[in-house]
C-alpha cells in the first residue's frame, strides 16, 4: 500500500494488470478528446444514471434537476483534465475527492456510496467506451484488435489516476465486451432520473452557460429535443428497450445519414486545426506538452 499525501488515504495495490499509458502519442490521448465526442453526451450520462447508485447520488447530491446544463459543464472539463493535464497536477485525485460525502439509498433500496469501486469503475467505463463505440460506428479507419485491447489497458492507466482499488478492473477488450453485455442484461434499470431525462425537453430548464436567457427560451426546446433523439440514437438497443424508448423505421432512416455523414467527414476530419477538433481543456493540454 501506498500512501496519498493529499488526502491522507491509503492507495490500494495494484493487481497484476497489463496497462499502457496516456500521454501524447496514445489512443485515448488521440481520440478522448474530440469534439465529436461531445454527441455522446446524453448517451454516456444516460448509461451512468441507469446505475442505481449514480441515479441516487444524482437525487440527493446534485442540482442535476433544477439545472442539469451546470451540472455537465462543471463535470465534463476535470474529466478530460484526468487524461490532459500532467500527472502532478493530481486531477484524478481531484475528480476522486468530488465524490466522497456522496452516499445514501437508492431508489431500489440499495446502500450507495460514489467511490464504491464497482459503481465508480462503471462510470469510468462509460467515458472510454465512447472511443470504441464513435471508431465502430463512423471511423473511416477501424481500430484492429490490437488496438482495441492497448485501449483498454489504457483505461486502466486512466483509472488508476483516480487511487481506487484495481478490483473491477481488466485489461483486454474481450472482458470488456463481456462486462459490457452484464452491465446492459442485468445491472442497470430505468430510474427516475432516467425517466426525467428523457423527458427534458419538456422540463423549464436552466440556461447552458453563456447562452443569454432571451437565446434560450427560443432555442432549449429544440435543442434538447435534438439532443434526446442523438442520445437515443447512439444508445445501445438493450438499453433502449430497458428505457422503453421506441425506435421507429422514420428513426432509422435518419440516423443512416447521420451516421453517413459523420463516416464520410471522418476522412478529412484530421486536416482541421487542433483547435477545432479537441474540447478546450483537452486542447490546452496538447498545447502544454509543446504539440
Amino acid at each position: 500500500m501506498s500512501s496519498d499525501a493529499d488526502t491522507g488515504t491509503r492507495r490500494p495495490k495494484p493487481r497484476d494488470l497489463r496497462a499502457d499509458p496516456i500521454g501524447p502519442g496514445s489512443l485515448t490521448w488521440k481520440h478522448f478528446g474530440d469534439v465529436r465526442g461531445l454527441l455522446y453526451l446524453g448517451r454516456a450520462g444516460t448509461l451512468q444514471n441507469m446505475h442505481p447508485a449514480v441515479s441516487g447520488a444524482l437525487q440527493d447530491h446534485s442540482n442535476f434537476f433544477d439545472n442539469p446544463l451546470d451540472r455537465l459543464f462543471r463535470s465534463l472539463p476535470p474529466i478530460y483534465g484526468v487524461v490532459y493535464d500532467r500527472t502532478e497536477e493530481g486531477t484524478g485525485t481531484l475528480v476522486r475527492n468530488f465524490h466522497t460525502d456522496l452516499k445514501g439509498i437508492d431508489e431500489t433500496g440499495g446502500r450507495y456510496h460514489a467511490l464504491t469501486p464497482d459503481t465508480f469503475w462503471w462510470t469510468h467505463v462509460t467515458f472510454f467506451e465512447v472511443i470504441l463505440d464513435f471508431n465502430e460506428r463512423f471511423a473511416y479507419k477501424k481500430f484492429t484488435q490490437e488496438e482495441k485491447d492497448q485501449l483498454v489497458r489504457e483505461a486502466v492507466t486512466w483509472w488508476r489516476c483516480y487511487g481506487l482499488t484495481d478490483r473491477p478492473a481488466f485489461d483486454d477488450y474481450a472482458s470488456f465486451r463481456t462486462y459490457w453485455e452484464d452491465m446492459l442484461d442485468n445491472h442497470l434499470i430505468n430510474t427516475h432520473t432516467t425517466k426525467w431525462s428523457t423527458r427534458i425537453a419538456e422540463h423549464d430548464i436552466a440556461p447552458a452557460p453563456k447562452v443569454p436567457t432571451w437565446l434560450w427560451r427560443l432555442s432549449s426546446r429544440p435543442t434538447m429535443a435534438v439532443a434526446n433523439w442523438i442520445g437515443k440514437a447512439l444508445m445501445p438497443e438493450k438499453a433502449r428497450k430497458t428505457l422503453e424508448w421506441e425506435w421507429t423505421p422514420r428513426d432509422e432512416r435518419m440516423y443512416f445519414w447521420f451516421a453517413r455523414f459523420l463516416t464520410l467527414t471522418d476522412r478529412f476530419w484530421h486536416l482541421l486545426p487542433l483547435r477545432l477538433r479537441y474540447a478546450p481543456r483537452a486542447y490546452s493540454g496538447i498545447r502544454a506538452q509543446g504539440l
